[in-house]
């Protein structure tokens, strides 16, 4: 009893410490969310307003030539039903940003215990952490996600929080770096599913590569910052929890980062 207090206790430590990582970037993320939300919104203003001054003229036209419908007027006719579908066209992409930042904070606060396709929470993720600056037209992403992946029992509000500051640690890496490729593939097997963050960024030394995973399974909490780990750390002991196994590797000029998920 008193052993699982504690592992209740060391848990909400993890994601108390994930939550802080998040907070303190999220400074980071507004200039990048007020940019991508106000592109489209731009074009829908500048649309709309173009609309309008199009079909003031086309019906003054029409007005002035009767009921005769010239090439002119049906020109115009044609560029207002154009204007229309662009208007539509972003007022969808203005609406799917919103959704992915609102669906960001949904899931951080959904703690019920349910079943997680990881291939779809992922995917939400990375569309989260795109909106960091530096991200979107810096580095060439590739996601390799097996839709049919089986579900894994657990809190969104975990995995959502672990797996984004595990993804953020590839992406930080690769500040310096001249080739910048992410790449993330999901599957599963007959007893895991699996979840591969592969990198170009600065690897790992051998030190950090031994001594995190023996920090991860002693479930103690760091006494130093790992060398900027720290929230890497709080990540896959989070996970952890969920009996996560976990892999790094460097290998032709990539860090993989490999984490394993009974199911």
């Amino acid at each position: 009893m008193i052993l699982r207090r504690r592992e209740t206790e060391d848990n909400e430590v993890f994601f108390k410490g994930l939550e802080k990582e998040f907070e303190s970037t999220f400074g980071e993320l507004i200039p990048g969310i007020i940019h991508d939300f106000a592109s489209p919104l731009n074009g829908i203003l500048g649309r709309s307003e173009l609309l309008g001054r199009r079909v003031e003229k086309t019906l003054e036209r029409a007005v002035h030539n009767g009921t005769t419908a010239d090439s002119d007027i049906l020109e115009d006719c044609r560029k207002i039903h154009d204007d229309a579908g662009l208007l539509a066209k972003e007022a969808d992409h203005l609406f799917n940003l919103f959704n992915c930042v609102a669906g960001k904070f949904r899931r951080l606060k959904d703690t019920a215990l349910q079943e997680i396709n990881l291939s779809e929470l992922v995917e939400a993720e990375m569309a989260f952490l795109w909106f960091y600056p530096g991200t979107k037209h810096d580095i060439k992403k590739t996601l390799t996600l097996d839709r049919e992946i089986p579900g894994v029992t657990g809190v969104t509000a975990d995995y959502s929080i672990a797996l984004s500051a595990i993804i953020k640690r590839s992406i930080d890496s690769m500040k310096d770096s001249e080739s910048k490729e992410l790449v993330v593939t999901t599957g599963y097997d007959d007893s895991q599913v699996y979840i591969k963050i592969e990198d170009t960024g600065t690897p790992m030394t051998e030190v950090q590569r031994k001594e995190l995973p023996e920090q991860w399974s002693s479930a103690n909490h760091p006494s130093h910052d790992l060398d900027g780990q720290k929230g890497f750390f709080y990540a896959l002991s989070l996970l952890k929890k969920y009996d996560a196994l976990l892999q790094i590797t460097h290998e032709s000029g990539l860090t993989v980062t490999s984490i394993r998920i009974p199911y």
